[in-house]
């Protein structure tokens, strides 16, 4: 995706996205605090049916999980992730909004969030490094203002439930490795905010 690094005038303002300190209470509904990355399970979710008639037992959530290293790094005024995981990909996952300076980051500009269906996620900073989840709860008709930021000291992680909105966590520091596992399927739904909204969100990095 297109993210344009400044604050044209064909977009409204960005969506100012509110921050708070992970904790046990407030990623209620979100995901679960991750303190042992190994004995994480990953939430699994039964593979949908489209008609009346139901799964058969035991079936439908056999495909198991993958699992690797998530970098994510800065280089310049771009936060870049690479879900090892999955695949050696790199891709963007937002950029500093014009007048920000790469040595006080501040803020990100963020245009794209999406959700597993076919499971939960888990992040684990390998080094204890701080970081940004930006989540939203569940449901295709998700809003700018539906997003929160939460910062993890990164004294733990986070396993996102099932189709929780999410962008790659964001690193504080200039490069962070993070222990990733999620379901093999790795089913996602997009949404982007540019072209739905007509907006950046603009996720806060400090407190």
């Amino acid at each position: 995706m297109s993210l344009d690094n400044n604050l044209e005038s064909k977009y409204d303002d960005p969506y100012q996205v509110p921050i708070m300190v992970a904790n046990e209470k407030n990623l209620k509904g979100y995901g679960t605090i991750v303190t042992d990355f190994e004995k994480e399970k990953v939430e699994i979710a039964p593979w949908p049916v489209s008609g009346k008639r139901k799964l058969h037992p035991g079936t439908g959530s056999l495909g198991g999980t993958r699992s690797g290293e998530f970098i994510c790094k800065w280089e310049g005024d771009a936060c870049q992730a690479i879900n090892k995981g999955v695949d050696d990909t790199v891709y963007i996952t937002g950029r500093l909004p014009t007048g920000i300076q790469i040595q006080n980051r501040t803020h990100l500009l963020v245009r794209e969030a999406n959700y597993h269906p076919d499971g939960g996620q888990v992040f684990f900073p390998r080094d204890k490094d701080p970081f940004i989840a930006l989540l939203a709860l569940p449901g295709d008709d998700v809003k700018p203002e539906d997003f929160v930021a939460f910062y993890f000291d990164g004294s733990f992680g986070i396993q996102m439930y099932t189709n929780i909105w999410h962008q790659a966590v964001i690193p504080i520091n200039d490069r962070s490795v993070f222990l990733t596992k999620q379901a093999a399927s790795y089913a996602c739904v997009d949404v982007d905010t540019i072209d739905e909204f007509g907006k950046y969100l603009s996720v806060p990095l400090k407190l």
